[in-house]
């Protein structure tokens, strides 16, 4: 059929055309198979040839930093996969015959071609500009900085971290700011988070600009181009900025490209839109930005949210020492300790520290002090240059800078009460337009925020205070310096008031006056605005016309000051605003004058203890602000308050003293009142008079004292409120009308059913609850209370912090609904919630489950019996206290005690324990609880840090572990912070861990972070954990303490500590003794980190460590984490603490040494390899401390210290070595040396040690020497000469630094004659109390044994012979002590001084049979053994066969004391000659037999006192110790009077200080013989001499005494021989203490007078027969007294008595012979008088006389109820401001007689300050 139209051809041909492709093209890959394979072989190489050429170019631009095109790195990924293709391409097969394979390989390789072909050309098409990389993009050279991503400073890792967590692309903040002060370290923490930002690869660009002081829009504009390798040319701002946009546009691959902005050192706000970025994140472009600046307020304004604003702290003392040391390093201990002070100048800050170490670094010393004097003095100029000024400047506001200023007058480092500050700017005027003191309070925190957010204040740890950092401080005070701002700022040690230029301008001085005495009479300062003076004591005196010329003075404030001057000059008075007088001692203070400062604006008398408020403060019109804090008992005028019109603050507290008047005129007053601190707690009609509508700012207590039960800083002022009254009267005063401003609210109400009770009703139904704004919320004792908010009131508490309901009987919930359903209660902010004695409380509440507490991090429950668990197991469980929904996920401590039915916290099977975040349990007297933690609690220990458990008698274990159940501990139960387990008094707790399951395949390491076990008075306590075989490894535990543990049912535990044995016995196939082991060997590998064991009254244990001597178990094995070597017993034992354990015989037992010795060694370390400390008291049975074998092993002991131990014999001992081979013992010492780190050793109350032993120690009671255990007779001792025995003969005490014996008295020497001459090491030796020592230093073998044998020393006799070469060397003997040893008749011998050359102290007291120190030593013949060196002169040659002695010199001795040595004859008595040229004091007391000190003569030519019984004389130099007794006896000849010592080598003739205590024979202390050789006294202390009578004895009484002969004394005679006067020009000091007998000091009489010109301090106490001190002629001599000090005198009725020899009859002739003219006496120093406890004393002196005391500040009156004056006369105390008593002090007035007699008339009806104490 034709088609004329050609239409079907039309449609027809196209389509079979395409049909017919396909088809060609599939039999083409059949057919041309084999071409398609060639070419793609073809273009493959060329493919590679491209590559080759891409890859050298990438290699060419990255050498130089050029730019490679972003798509190369795509197109290279390509090309890889086509190679990958083309290698992997079956070549081989192409000559099959299948037509399939031949057409599936054909177009394979087509389709490569294709890819290849499309390859090259978008090679073709990417352009390489080879322009230079830009700096901001990651993985560039250039981009990256120098900063380590690790610091030296471990306190800013938390920033550090921090911060880059905030940058972390999850994070929802887009700006993250680093803030500190100036210097402080931002920009290298900057740095640090670039670098890591770099590694981790969080950003694909990172560029950087650092903006600076001023900022410059172009400059931060042209900084971003340049890191993202941009040319700006563009003119304008805006036109920069958009081209800017369009690259970040451009290049953020919608979003993928993520870009960081680091703006560094930022000022003013910096506008994002300049720099092309949106301030609104996800607007196209993915970035962040990295801020620093020092300015918070900039970085809020920028959009930083307040949580991304992270500070960057100052650093700690330690670090700062570090970084000083990093830049300057000096070895010489002068300049360390110069370079540690400057560091701790600069306060922490980094800037501060690099600069002075940069500057000193290669300086001489001179350069150190200078920089060191400079800080000091505040000229940081070089220290950190514009730092601070900067910051200063760039403060807009001037009453900012002004506020900064005001801060410099504080000491540094002080915490500046903000307070404060605010009453100082009000004074003067810093505030403008503020015109209450409210608005000025508001305006200073403004300031005071702004100067934190500038980081120029520091916030401070006290609430209400700021800080400044010192060098902060030290730029104020260099601005003070400048005459604009000139002031004086001095709070350093200023002992008198410097000179200075800038009187005329200084508006500011600031003073601690501490140690100043004194004003200058010329203190003139014209334009001083503010004075502020503190810590000034009684002794600182002003100038009457001190405020002269002060005409600008506006504020005065006095900070503990003891007499402050108030201004009096009319020209000063009228201008002052601010007065503030705080903790100044204003008690009887006449305050009067402060009504003339009729401008008066603030006045604070707080903590001065004011005692009432003068009429004449009425006169204070303009007064705004009255403080009277802290003033108890202030008793105020009437008509005061209400004269006050202007007043809007007034804070009181406590006020006791207030009356009805004053409480009228304060409801007056309180209209105008915006800030009240009152506590009405005597009437309650005050409180409902008052108006309290506009307090803003106020603290109110009713019916209670404010008496801490709210613990509040002393400067904080939040609103507080607390009231302990009823319902009624709380509605009734409208007190609920302040709840609304209230944040701290006490509340004790009677009649109270709920906290809405006391509300006020609003008539606003929107309106939210008064209580609203409560932070802290204290309910007590309300009877009527059932349960304390309704759901909706517990709704509105969304500020409330602190929560505590205690004592309310019938409390049953603590939030009520009414009824059920799903609503949920949240306190959002509440941090402390404490519920206790709430007998009645069964749920917090009833109807609702869901209860959020998000942010509480203490609980607190004590004696609530509703509950027997704490957390539910489910919702049907309803004496919970906590429901299942309850969410508390922050709790950190949990504080649970006295719940009496408390049966678990959790339940036994617990799940959801990774809510928990616990870090501390406290759980005590729960004694129903049974379990304290749920079976495997693991997950609960993830944050546990502590756990306290005492007083729970049902708690067997503290944690169940059940290895059988499933999944029992996982893989994240490995992550517990456990460090601290303490327990007490848990009556049934046998172990810490119980463990079910347990098998040696397992390793339990789930408490690896345990460091400390202290377990108290557990008496049925057996085992740390049990079964003891278990794998437990507690590998960070370093502490162990046991104490009062073991001895309830003795019996009972006995047989379980064994039953464990006979377990541990068929796991480890061991021989097990039948002791009470409390570590065997398999268990110690448990604690292998274990550094401190403390074992106190542990019964029943009789070992402590048991060592096994066989190979190890495979257990041990598994223990050490795979490791092949034998497990090390205990390697990091520290301390080891043993008492009172009564059952213990061994410390360490060992089945076999030998063998254990011979067990392979691979480590480097052995068992208890680093022991340094071992202390074992009140152990009675044991007998030894360690073996000569286990001596090995303490390498590094460093202090063993033993008492009270009676069993112990030998502190070492061979005794259970008895199956030990000789051989053992010498191999494995003989290359060892043993305790090379000894330094004390200390022996004390060991009734039985016979000796310390050794090595190689000789057996008591026979004439052998023993090594192990072998014994050489004397017969064969030539085979263990001492020069040879090194390996095998020792004694311990060879090898400690400082030995100390005590109460040993069994023990016959210290050192054995085999270690004498091995002591090199012994610097200090002490012995005390060893009456059964016959030698120190044995001299030879068997002294002990054979005392009594004849002189030969023949063997033949059967003594033991000396062994050769024991000559006693001490090389390093420093101290040698010793006391009460009275079996020692001497400590030398005369050979052991020649090594006595380091000996700089020797003090021998108490040794009642010590004839010399050294000992004469005699030859075989019976002469002194003598070396002949140096000819001594004077030696007599009588006294030796040779004429030649050897001279002994002691070089380095400084110091001898020989006291109560009956026997002593004398140091040494051989004719020797000593020489002592380093000798600077000796003693030597009750010595009466001393004839000699050294025979042969002594010099020390540095000795110039020697010290006495009598106490301290010169010596004359040419004589100096070469004193030669006839007799030496006492002082005292006998017990009624002194004899006279005229010839002795030391007498009252060159006595200096007489010292005397304890001696109760004498009764006259200075003979009347004697009293003309007192011209060199110039001290006397007498104590405790209870029969001493007098201390100067008259010549009357030497007469009577001696009857009237010896002396020549007549009676009769001396009526007409003249007064014998004695001047003792001399005598300072006087001290007499605890003479029972003394009755007279000074007993002048007709015949004798006493004057002592230069006597400045006498002080007596407890003499009880005194009756007086001096005599009225006596005080005339008295010209230098300044303290006279008595107390408790019982007798003293006078201090002062009128002379006996002046009658009544001449005081009559005197009068009628007209003699009208008092005579005065005057004690022109006397500054301090205290008379104390003295109930006879009736005054000081009772004669007619009057007295002057014209320096007298200090006058001290304490138990003296019988004075009734001071004196009879007239006394003028012009310097006196008040006297002290016990019950404070009272005003002295113009005459303190009338003072006196004023309190004494009060003393029946209001007890007298003077009164009983």
């Amino acid at each position: 059929m034709s088609d004329p139209t050609g239409i079907a051809g039309a449609i027809i041909n196209p389509i079979a055309q395409r049909a017919l492709v396909p088809v060609t093209d599939h039999v083409g890959y059949m057919i041309s198979c084999r071409k398609y394979v060639r070419v793609m072989q073809t273009k493959m190489t060329e493919l590679n040839t491209s590559r080759i050429s891409v890859e050298e170019h990438i290699s060419r631009n990255t050498r130089n930093h050029l730019q490679i095109p972003s798509q190369i790195k795509d197109w290279l990924d390509q090309v890889e996969g086509i190679r990958a293709n083309v290698e992997n391409f079956p070549i081989d097969v192409i000559t099959c015959c299948s037509l399939r394979i031949r057409h599936k390989l054909g177009q394979k390789a087509f389709k490569i071609t294709e890819q290849i072909e499309s390859l090259t050309r978008q090679l073709s098409l990417i352009s390489w500009t080879d322009d230079p990389v830009p700096l901001g993009r990651v993985g560039s050279m250039n981009a990256s900085t120098s900063a380590s991503s690790s610091d030296d400073f471990p306190s800013r890792e938390k920033t550090f971290t921090q911060a880059l967590k905030a940058l972390e692309p999850n994070q929802q903040f887009h700006m993250v700011a680093l803030c500190g002060m100036g210097g402080v370290g931002k920009t290298r923490m900057m740095q640090r988070l670039k670098k890591a930002a770099e590694e981790k690869k969080l950003f694909n660009y990172i560029v950087r600009a650092v903006i600076g002081e001023k900022t410059d829009p172009f400059a931060i504009q042209e900084a971003i181009a340049d890191y993202l390798g941009i040319q700006l040319n563009e003119k304008t701002k805006p036109a920069r900025a958009d081209k800017l946009r369009e690259w970040f546009k451009k290049n953020s691959d919608g979003g993928k490209t993520k870009f960081l902005i680091v703006l560094d050192d930022v000022w003013q706000l910096v506008d994002l839109e300049d720099i092309g970025l949106s301030p609104f994140p996800n607007q196209g472009v993915d970035f962040k930005v990295l801020l620093t600046s020092r300015d918070s307020q900039v970085c809020t304004m920028m959009g930083v949210e307040a949580n991304s604003i992270i500070n960057v702290g100052l650093l700690t003392e330690a670090e700062a020492q570090s970084l000083f040391q990093q830049f300057v390093e000096t070895s010489e201990p002068e300049l360390q300790k110069i370079g540690e002070d400057i560091v701790r100048k600069c306060c922490g800050l980094p800037i501060a520290i690099k600069t002075m170490a940069c500057t000193l670094r290669n300086k001489r010393k001179d350069a150190w002090k200078d920089a060191l004097s400079r800080i000091e003095h505040y000229d940081i100029h070089n220290v950190a240059p514009k730092v601070f000024e900067t910051s200063y400047h760039n403060l807009q506001e001037e009453e900012t800078k002004s506020t900064f200023l005001m801060c410099g007058l504080f000491p540094e480092d002080f915490d500046i009460p903000t307070e404060e500050l605010m009453r100082y700017g009000w004074g003067l005027k810093l505030f403008d337009r503020v015109y209450t003191i409210r608005e000025a309070r508001t305006r200073l925190n403004t300031c005071i925020e702004r100067l934190v957010q500038t980081n120029l204040l520091i916030e401070s740890d006290d609430v209400g205070c700021v800080k400044m950092h010192d060098l902060v401080r030290a730029f104020v005070l260099g601005m003070f310096s400048e005459v604009e701002h000139a002031s004086i700022v001095n709070h350093g040690n200023m002992p008198e008031w410097t000179e200075n230029d800038i009187t005329d301008s200084c508006k500011r001085i600031s003073l601690t006056c501490k140690s100043m005495s004194k004003f200058p009479g010329d203190f003139k300062f014209p334009n001083l605005m503010i004075l502020k003076l503190m810590h000034g004591d009684k002794s600182l005196r002003f100038p009457q016309d001190f405020y002269e010329g002060m005409e600008k003075l506006h504020v005065i404030s006095y900070d503990k000051m003891k007499y402050p001057l108030l201004p009096l000059a009319p020209r000063c008075s009228t201008n002052i605003r601010v007065l503030h007088l705080t903790k100044c001692s204003l008690k009887m203070f006449d305050c009067s004058c402060i009504g003339n400062l009729s401008n008066l604006e603030v006045l604070s008398f707080a903590n001065s203890r004011i005692e009432w408020l003068p009429s004449t403060v009425r006169n204070l019109k303009k007064l705004r602000l009255l403080d009277l804090r802290f003033c108890d008992g202030l008793r105020i005028e009437q008509g005061v308050l209400k004269s006050l019109v202007k007043l809007e603050e007034f804070y009181i507290g406590n006020a006791s003293g207030f009356i009805d008047d004053n409480c009228n005129e304060m409801a007056e007053r309180s209209d105008n009142l915006s800030a009240l601190e009152f506590a009405f707690f005597n009437n309650k009609a005050e409180v409902k008079n008052m108006s309290f509508e506009n307090l803003e700012r106020f603290k109110i207590s009713v019916g209670r004292s404010f008496d801490g039960n709210i613990n509040m800083s002393s400067h904080s002022y939040e609103n507080m409120l607390q009231l302990v009254t009823n319902k009624g009267d709380v509605l009734d005063s409208k007190l609920n009308g302040l709840f609304l401003k209230t944040k701290v609210l006490f509340l004790s109400v009677h009649g109270m059913n709920d906290l809405e009770d006391v509300e006020v009703k609003s008539t606003h139904p929107t309106q939210s609850s008064s209580f609203c704004n409560l932070k802290v919320l204290i309910i007590s004792k309300c009877v009527e209370l059932r349960y304390l908010f309704k759901l909706n009131l517990a709704n509105t508490l969304s500020r409330l912090e602190h929560l505590e309901v205690c004592e309310c009987e019938n409390m049953e919930e603590l939030i009520h609904t009414g009824i059920c359903g799903e609503e949920t209660i949240t306190f959002p902010k509440l941090k402390f919630l404490s519920l206790s004695q709430l007998p009645k409380l069964s749920s917090l509440c009833h109807n609702v489950n869901i209860i959020g507490l998000p942010h509480l991090v203490d609980l607190i429950l004590k004696g609530i019996p509703g509950f027997t668990v704490i957390y539910p197991q489910n919702k049907l469980r309803t004496s919970s206290l906590l429901k299942e929904e309850v969410v508390i996920p922050k709790l950190e401590t949990l504080q649970i005690d006295d719940m009496e039915n408390l049966e678990e916290i959790w339940p036994c099977e617990l799940s959801g324990g990774e809510k928990v975040k616990l870090r501390e349990i406290k759980v005590s007297s729960c004694d129903k609880l049974v379990n304290l933690f749920p079976r495997n609690p693991m997950s609960l220990l993830h944050h546990l840090e502590e756990l306290k458990v005492k007083n729970c008698g049902s708690i067997e274990s503290l944690f169940n572990i059940d290895l059988d159940c499933v999944g029992a501990i996982g893989e994240e139960d490995n992550k517990s912070l456990l460090r601290s387990i303490n327990m007490e008094n848990l009556g049934k707790l046998r172990e810490v861990w119980r463990i079910k399951g347990a098998d040696n395949s397992h390793l339990i390491n789930g408490f690896q972070a345990v460091e400390s076990i202290k377990i108290e008075k557990c008496k049925r306590f057996s085992n740390i954990f049990t079964p003891i075989t278990a794998n437990f490894y507690l590998v960070a535990l370093l502490e162990i303490q046991i104490e009062g543990c073991g001895g309830n049912h003795e019996s009972e535990e006995q047989i379980e500590i064994l039953s464990e044995k006979e377990t541990l016995q068929e796991v480890t196939d061991t021989n097990i003794s039948n002791d009470v082991v409390l570590f065997p060997s398999c268990l110690m590998h448990s604690f292998h980190n274990l550094h401190k064991l403390k074992l106190e009254r542990v019964k029943g244990v009789e070992v402590v460590f048991e060592i096994e001597s066989e190979s190890p178990t495979s257990r041990e094995l598994v223990t050490t984490h795979h490791n092949q070597q034998h497990p090390i017993i205990l390697p990091n034992l520290q301390e080891l603490d043993l008492s009172f354990m009564d059952n213990m015989s061994h410390v360490w037992k060992c089945s076999n040494w030998n063998k254990f010795f011979t067990l392979p060694k691979q480590q480097s370390e052995s068992p208890f390899h680093n022991l340094t400390t071992i202390h074992m008291f009140s152990c009675r049975s044991i007998k030894y401390l360690f073996s000569p074998l286990m001596a090995e092993l303490l390498s590094n002991l460093k202090d063993i210290w033993i008492s009270g131990c009676n069993g112990i014999k030998e502190v070492v001992s061979k005794r259970d070595d008895e199956d030990e081979e000789m051989t053992t013992f010498t191999s494995t010492h003989t290359t060892t040396i043993l305790f090379p780190h000894l330094d004390s050793l200390t022996l004390r109350l060991l009734e039985n040690l016979k000796c310390i032993g050794g090595g190689g120690a000789k057996d008591e009671g026979s004439n052998e020497i023993s090594f192990n255990n072998t014994t050489a007779t004397t017969a064969v001792l030539d085979q263990f000469e001492l020069s040879e025995a090194g390996g095998v003969s020792w004694s311990l005490c060879q090898y400690a630094r400082e030995i100390e014996i005590s109460k040993c008295n069994v023990l016959s020497s210290v050192i054995p004659c085999y270690a004498a001459g091995q002591m090199q090491k012994l610097q200090v030796l002490r012995v005390t109390g060893c009456d059964g020592m016959k030698e120190v230093f044995e001299t030879q073998l068997g002294t002990s044994s054979n005392k009594n044998r004849k002189g030969g020393g023949d063997e033949g006799n059967g003594g033991i012979p000396r062994v050769n070469n024991n000559v006693i060397m001490l090389p390093n003997l420093k101290t040698l002590k010793i006391y009460m040893c009275g079996g020692l008749e001497h400590i030398f011998t005369f050979s052991a001084l020649e090594s006595l050359t380091q000996l700089q102290e020797l003090k021998i007291v108490g040794c009642y049979g010590m004839k010399v120190i050294v000992k004469k030593e005699e030859d075989e013949y019976g002469e002194q053994q003598t070396t002949t060196t140096t000819t001594t002169k004077g030696a007599s040659s009588s006294s030796s066969s040779s004429s030649s002695k050897k001279v002994v010199v002691f070089p380095r001795l400084k110091s001898i004391e020989l006291f109560n040595l009956p026997e002593l004859v004398g140091f040494f008595l051989g004719m020797n000659e000593f020489r002592l040229p380093s000798l600077e004091e000796v003693t030597i007391k009750y010595c009466s037999k001393m004839m000699v000190f050294a025979a042969g003569g002594s010099t020390a030519p540095q000795l110039k006192y020697i010290h006495t019984r009598l106490g301290k004389h010169t010596l004359d130099q040419e004589s100096g110790l070469n004193f030669h007794q006839t007799s030496f006896q006492s002082l005292y000849g006998d017990t009624s009077g002194p004899a006279t010592s005229e010839g002795t080598t030391w007498s009252f003739h060159n006595l200096i200080e007489l010292d005397m205590e304890l001696n109760y024979d004498v009764k006259k202390i200075i003979p009347s013989s004697e009293l003309l050789q007192l011209q060199k006294l110039e001290k006397i202390h007498v104590s405790s001499c209870y029969w001493v009578e007098e201390v100067f004895e008259t010549a009357l009484e030497a007469a009577g005494r001696n009857g009237n002969s010896g002396i020549g004394f007549d009676e009769s005679s001396q009526t007409t021989t003249t007064t014998t006067l004695f001047n003792l020009r001399n005598l300072r000091e006087m001290k007499l203490h605890f003479l029972r007998g003394l009755r007279y000091i000074w007993k002048s009489n007709q015949w004798t007078a006493f004057e002592f010109p230069n006597l400045t301090r006498v002080h007596i106490s407890r003499c009880r027969r005194l009756e007086h001190v001096f005599t009225s002629s006596m005080v005339g001599s008295l010209l230098q007294l300044q303290e006279l000090d008595i107390s408790w005198c019982n007798h003293m009725e006078e201090v002062i008595v009128k002379d006996a020899d002046v009658s009544v009859e001449e005081d009559k002739e005197r009068e009628s012979d007209g003699k009208t003219n008092k005579e005065i006496l005057v004690l022109p120093r006397l500054k301090s008088l205290k008379l104390k406890c003295l109930p006879c004393l009736k005054g000081f002196s009772l004669g007619k006389e009057d007295f002057s005391f014209p320096l007298l500040d200090t006058l001290e009156i304490y138990k003296c109820p019988a004075i009734t004056t001071f004196t009879k006369g007239n006394s003028a105390t012009p310097q006196l401001k008040e006297i002290e008593t016990r019950f404070g002090s009272f005003y002295a007035g113009e005459d303190i007689n009338s003072s006196i007699i004023k309190r004494s008339n009060n003393r029946s009806s209001n007890k007298t300050l003077i009164n009983v104490k």
